[in-house]
């Protein structure tokens, strides 16, 4: 059956423009939208976007999860509307890391606040603060000082967060930059790795509630790490496990560091 043509007065009811098929070429618009509401255009349309959001959500998960690399092998191939893109998965998860876990970024690392003996703040930043409580006289601060610092600290630490991201890129781009050139791609494999990262995060973080130990299974993500960079640069698996022993610490580093940063500024801000 031949396609329908609609006459040059058939206008998308959107922009304007002429509708030669059942989309508006020039905003996108389906030509039955826009139409006086009936319960049959409601029910296709609930139909419809509840299929294509789901299905787009269900194969974005699956790949992030079982299938490392997967995600950026496909957007850099140029298949972008099968799954959410890079930037929308990462802030989704840094949003419900945020909401849910009680760590601080991906590592879920922990913040102690104390009061040295000559009054000064300290802090403690990593997996496991509690064991450094208490020692070279240092006494818990305030309830209210207390909450002050972890306000005052998680907007310093969102405001740097997004750097991890460019330091894979960075690091990733100056090991693989003989086979992949271009810093974007390292970029758009940085957005899914962290994305992971934090999703396995919050997975981690809910029996790490009830025993803090649990927070070193964030580790584990090295070995997705060790996956990802098999699947979109190849390498025999002793060049690849070198290089992401250097990555994975060159990260570790980096979240530590921005940890304190954060920790420091927000130190010296209270102190002003």
């Amino acid at each position: 059956m031949a396609d329908v043509v609609h006459p040059a007065s058939h206008n998308c009811r959107n922009c304007g423009g002429v509708l030669t098929g059942p989309y508006c070429a020039a905003c996108g618009q389906a030509e039955h939208d826009g139409h006086p509401p009936t319960l049959q255009h409601f029910t296709h349309d609930l139909v419809h976007e509840f299929l294509h959001v789901d299905g787009t959500i269900f194969r974005t998960v699956k790949a992030l999860f079982f299938q490392p690399g997967r995600l950026t092998e496909e957007y850099l191939s140029g298949h972008v509307i099968r799954f959410l893109r890079p930037v929308r998965i990462f802030l989704i998860v840094v949003a419900l890391h945020l909401l849910i876990s009680t760590g601080v970024g991906p590592l879920n690392y922990q913040l102690l606040v104390e009061k040295k003996p000559n009054g000064d703040l300290n802090f403690s930043f990593g997996t496991n603060v509690k064991t450094a409580a208490g020692q070279n006289g240092r006494t818990p601060v305030p309830e209210a000082e207390r909450r002050e610092f972890f306000e005052k600290f998680g907007h310093e630490y969102s405001a740097i967060r997004y750097a991890s991201v460019l330091a894979f890129a960075l690091a990733s781009w100056l090991l693989y930059r003989k086979r992949q050139p271009y810093f974007a791609s390292h970029l758009i494999a940085g957005l899914h790795f962290y994305s992971f990262w934090y999703a396995f995060a919050i997975l981690v973080s809910l029996p790490a509630r009830l025993n803090p130990s649990w927070n070193a299974a964030s580790l584990l993500s090295a070995i997705y790490l060790y996956l990802l960079l098999g699947r979109l640069y190849g390498e025999s698996w002793y060049l690849r496990a070198a290089k992401t022993v250097a990555l994975w610490g060159f990260l570790l580093i980096t979240e530590l560091a921005l940890g304190l940063a954060a920790g420091a500024w927000t130190a010296r801000a209270l102190r002003h």
